[in-house]
């Protein structure tokens, strides 16, 4: 898992707004011949400081 999080803006107060990736990433045990092998997943959250 990554975590990641960035500053998109301010609120109307010039409170900072920030963006929350969870990043989840693995590899599928079952695999046919030519398809992709592994999956990814985010789950996003936005985040207010006041």
């Amino acid at each position: 898992m990554r975590k990641v999080i960035y500053q998109v803006g301010v609120d109307f107060l010039g409170f900072p707004v920030y963006v929350e990736h969870y990043i989840y990433q693995d590899k599928l045990k079952d695999v046919q011949h030519g398809k992709k092998n592994h999956w990814v997943r985010v789950v996003e959250k936005i985040i207010k400081q006041h």
